[in-house]
């Protein structure tokens, strides 16, 4: 664990099975391959220190870089065709890669049992 206590590829197990424990439906994980993939990596980036959100422009998927890999919700990923995403394409993320769950009830379910 670093000195901050953030280990990157601890903090996003911990955040997949407390997702996997929050939704019954047993394809979940379709959530963020359809609109839900910036929320998820924009959850982990603020977790996992010296992390960066990237985009595949292509794909039209995001995922977190971090300790020399990319993550999205199926584990670890090709980076082919990911980069680094600019301020811009973040505000295009944002806009546009919309979660088809209730954001607000699954982060307020993720503050509950991160502490």
């Amino acid at each position: 664990m670093d000195p901050s206590g953030k280990c990157g590829k601890a903090y996003y197990i911990k955040v997949l099975k407390l997702l996997e424990s929050y939704f019954s439906d047993k394809n979940w994980k379709s959530l963020f391959l359809n609109g839900g993939c910036y929320w998820l990596a924009e959850t982990l980036h603020r977790g996992i220190d010296n992390s960066q959100i990237m985009i595949n422009r292509v794909d039209e998927h995001c995922a977190l870089a971090f300790e020399n890999g990319l993550y999205d919700i199926t584990g670890r990923i090709s980076a082919k065709n990911f980069h680094r995403a600019s301020p811009r394409e973040i505000n295009f993320m944002k806009k546009n890669y919309i979660p088809k769950f209730n954001t607000k009830m699954v982060e307020q379910y993720l503050a509950g049992v991160m502490v």
